[in-house]
């Protein structure tokens, strides 16, 4: 199940819910990052359409790593987004 808007699930132990029952999520804000992406590549003042484009194609990366971290840290697809999102700001915040 592919997440088509924000906050599909209704509850947190929905994530366990959809796991428990084989179902694989790829979590809304992972997969819907293409439209903050370019928008964030607009605020730069001048649009550029293969730059936004080249970071758009890193969505495919991005979701499989969420997937990898899921299955090696046996947790669910929306726990490793989570955890991969708070990784990049707290490597953000670092540098």
């Amino acid at each position: 199940v592919c997440g088509a808007a924000n906050n599909q699930l209704a509850e947190h132990e929905d994530r366990s819910r959809i796991a428990d029952a084989g179902v694989l999520y790829a979590p809304d804000y992972v997969v819907n990052a293409g439209g903050v992406i370019n928008i964030a590549d607009e605020l730069h003042g001048h649009y550029d359409h293969d730059r936004a484009f080249a970071r758009v194609a890193g969505i495919r990366e991005t979701v499989a790593n969420v997937l990898r971290i899921a299955r090696d840290e046996d947790i669910t697809t929306a726990d490793a987004a989570d955890r991969m999102a708070e990784r990049r700001i707290e490597a953000a915040a670092s540098s």
